[in-house]
């Protein structure tokens, strides 16, 4: 509910015109409910017993009426939020393009020519963005929440999604919203929104070979690696999207529970959600 982009902001107004739409009807239900049951409940209820009524042509006309001016109106504000917030559509002229590839349980990001990075976006504020996403292994959910809605990911096929960034530096984090096995907990990503000198200062970091990153990404595991890699060759993610078996070893994402893989994937959620209640502890105070 604190959105960081034009995009996240117009879901946020979405659902709550969603919800004031909705009191309409939900409302009379939650509050006549209980009056009705107390009113002519079988004793002491001040209620008129009347066992011959059967129809009311006012109630009817509430009842039915409302319910359907309510869903006409919730339906066309549905068309208009869908239409304005269509992914696919870029939100500015010449969008900065990331190609992104979500992996158990990791995520991949290449700006063409420039840098590959693991677990870390990069990006410069008050710029729109455009990402081509896929996936390897199972199905993924790539989802930034405080800047856009989440859109799915899967192997053999490609998708888009366009936000546009912050007007000011902000920190946040990505995740993958689609339950994708043991070390599901754990797969999310920085997202860094910096002025356009720091953006260009992560650009020139120091940055490992791509056939490093390769190698290790191909693994069904957490990334403990390095983060900034060579950019690789032009045309790479859509040679992954069409063989997405050439970036994945094709391990189980679901380990049994006494596996020694499992066990120290245990210890790393605890640790995150140690680190997080840590977090939250601070911020309260």
């Amino acid at each position: 509910m604190t959105p960081l982009g034009p995009v996240a902001a117009g879901e946020r107004a979405h659902l709550i015109s969603f919800f004031l739409w909705m009191l309409p009807i939900s409302l009379p239900i939650l509050i006549g409910t209980p009056w009705i049951a107390m009113r002519y409940r079988r004793q002491g209820g001040k209620g008129k017993y009347d066992p011959t009524w059967s129809h009311s042509v006012a109630a009817e006309v509430v009842i039915w009426g409302g319910a359907t001016l309510t869903f006409l109106i919730v339906g066309w504000l549905t068309w208009g939020h869908v239409m304005g917030e269509d992914p696919y559509k870029a939100t500015g002229k010449e969008p900065m393009h990331v190609k992104v590839i979500g992996s158990e349980w990791k995520w991949m990001f290449i700006y063409p020519g420039k840098v590959a990075a693991v677990n870390r976006l990069v990006l410069p504020e008050n710029t729109p963005v455009e990402f081509d996403i896929t996936a390897t292994g199972a199905m993924q959910s790539f989802w930034i929440p405080r800047l856009a809605g989440q859109i799915y990911a899967m192997p053999g096929m490609g998708t888009k999604m366009n936000l546009t960034t912050s007007e000011d530096p902000s920190q946040t984090y990505g995740f993958n919203s689609q339950f994708n096995g043991a070390a599901f907990p754990l797969n999310k990503f920085e997202v860094d929104v910096v002025s356009q000198e720091q953006f260009d200062a992560f650009l020139q970091e120091p940055k490992h070979p791509f056939a490093q990153l390769e190698k290790a990404f191909k693994k069904t595991a957490t990334w403990s690696g390095p983060e900034l890699f060579e950019p690789p060759e032009k045309g790479y993610w859509g040679k992954v999207m069409m063989n997405p078996d050439m970036l994945s070893d094709g391990g189980a994402a679901i380990l049994p529970d006494h596996a020694p893989e499992q066990k120290k994937i245990d210890d790393a959620i605890r640790e995150e959600l140690h680190v997080s209640q840590n977090q939250h502890q601070g911020d309260a105070q």
